[in-house]
């Protein structure tokens, strides 16, 4: 008998693309197999992002198509996980009739079982699907899932199921207790709830022992993980854990909160020499007036002095941030403290979005005041600004040696591979002659010969050549506390990376 067909389109963040892994792993177990591509799957799966309308958007236009297809597939089954599907539950079965899941993110844990219910329900409906007499069985609104489920955390990983050889995310806590008055994640992802310290470790140590050697951290609020665990336990404490895997190489975790950077996490960061040597931590704008109407819960002077802190104590660490433009009521005098801000703590790399307003946050309410053209203004200027941050930082390394993690073919340039350095800066070389596809995985040095605003060039060295890399040309000191970045979080309009791909 052959087996049943799916595939699966996620969006947005690396939490959605996690949650993804985990559907499929939960889905293969049950004996389902991955479909060559979405016209040839029994079940088509959309994993969707709320925090931008334009994320949202892509997914009512596909689900619009595959509404055309079930009329003349009616067996097919058609589900809509995560954020959108807590967001709009109900509603989306209104809009959407021939939808048969309504997944959201709580309840992702017995996705297999629900799935192969809708499948079998389907299939019954399909018997009495005549189109020749104008009888038309399109199954839909089989389960509405949202806000009560089994968690996708009971799901035990199939480590195989993850896009790169050496690289995989792992989930440390779910959900965000912050009150960020522009942001739908807290109702789309409900409350904090962290992972124990030793299933974290379980599963780590299951994806190194598959060839896994750089793990990054996921979590809304990632460095508040283990307040709802009891005293004593922290992300600082996990991160000690951790780093007691010997196959570990590289271990990242990312999004980060001003008001969570403890000492004890700097301590760590300063200590650990497999974690990462850059720390992603927003602070969406530089006036406090504008952080106190978007409830962020820190002020300029102490997001800056907590900076200080970290950099007292890990001087290589480097700066990645995310900003708003156009808040509503944002003058153009504060936005010009967010451009100062920006400059004076020469962030190796931020986000930039305009603002836009989503239903079901507090700032939905307030008048949208600020125009588009001045958005974009603004936008442009933090744009030109980060870039020209990213220049100088990148220019620094010209002739040092870089330890770059291969991660396969540039995306841009078919005779070139790429990869990351440690800290995460893209970096592209020339393939060998016979591909260098074994390279992939592999950590190789690369000694960089040509700086952009949004990767580097360079030449890989044989390991002996390495040894004697950066004898050539002293290693200045903007360079050795220069560190990369370039993580995708979210899948919206405008967003800026100052080392894209």
């Amino acid at each position: 008998m052959t087996a049943p067909t799916y595939h699966l389109t996620s969006y947005g963040c690396q939490m959605n693309k996690l949650d993804s892994e985990l559907v499929e792993s939960r889905l293969r177990q049950r004996g389902y197999e991955p479909a060559a591509d979405e016209a040839s799957a029994n079940v088509v799966l959309l994993n969707t992002c709320s925090v931008r309308q334009h994320a949202e958007d892509r997914v009512w236009s596909r689900l619009g198509k595959l509404r055309i297809r079930k009329r003349a597939e009616p067996a097919l089954v058609v589900g809509v996980l995560g954020c959108m599907a807590e967001e709009h539950k109900r509603f989306m079965v209104a809009r959407m009739p021939h939808v048969d899941l309504v997944v959201g993110p709580s309840a992702f844990g017995d996705i297999d079982v629900t799935v192969e219910n809708a499948r079998h329900k389907n299939l019954e409906l399909a018997k009495v699907h005549d189109p020749s007499a104008g009888k038309h069985a399109v199954a839909g609104a089989g389960l509405v899932a949202a806000g009560i489920g089994v968690s996708g955390d009971t799901i035990v990983r199939d480590v195989k199921v993850r896009p790169h050889k050496s690289q995989a995310f792992v989930s440390v806590m779910r959900g965000c207790n912050m009150p960020c008055t522009y942001c739908i994640v807290p109702t789309t992802r409900g409350d904090e709830v962290s992972r124990p310290i030793d299933a974290i470790v379980e599963e780590a140590a299951r994806l190194c022992g598959d060839g896994v050697t750089e793990i990054t951290l996921l979590g809304q609020t990632v460095n508040a993980y283990g307040r709802d665990l009891g005293p004593g336990i922290t992300l600082a404490k996990l991160l000690r854990a951790l780093h007691e895997i010997p196959s570990l190489r590289r271990l990242a975790f990312i999004t980060s909160h001003p008001n969570f950077l403890s000492e004890d996490l700097i301590a760590a960061m300063a200590e650990l020499p497999k974690v990462a040597r850059y720390l992603h931590l927003p602070v969406q704008s530089g006036s406090d007036r504008v952080l106190k109407a978007m409830r962020r819960g820190y002020t300029r002077e102490r997001y800056l002095r907590r900076v200080e802190q970290l950099l007292a104590k890990a001087p290589d660490i480097e700066l990645h941030s995310d900003f708003i433009v156009g808040y509503p009521s944002e003058t153009a005098a504060e936005f010009d403290e967010s451009a100062s801000l920006m400059l004076q703590v020469g962030y190796a790399q931020s986000y930039v979005f305009q603002y836009s307003p989503r239903p079901g946050t507090v700032a939905a309410g307030l008048v949208d005041d600020v125009s588009k053209a001045e958005k974009e203004r603004r936008n442009q200027v933090l744009l030109t600004i980060q870039d020209s941050l990213c220049v100088q930082k990148n220019n620094a390394l010209v002739g040092t040696t870089q330890e770059v993690l291969v991660e396969g073919e540039s995306p841009k340039d078919a005779t070139r591979l790429s990869g990351r350095t440690v800290h995460h800066r893209i970096v592209h070389f020339d393939r060998p002659q016979d591909g260098g596809l074994d390279l992939v995985g592999r950590y190789v040095p690369v000694r960089i010969e040509q700086a952009m605003a949004h990767s580097l060039v360079g030449k890989r060295l044989a390991e002996n050549e390495a040894e004697h890399g950066r004898g050539d040309r002293e290693e200045p000191e903007s360079a050795r506390h220069a560190h990369d970045l370039d993580h995708p979080r979210h899948d919206g309009t405008r967003p800026h990376r100052a080392a894209t791909t």
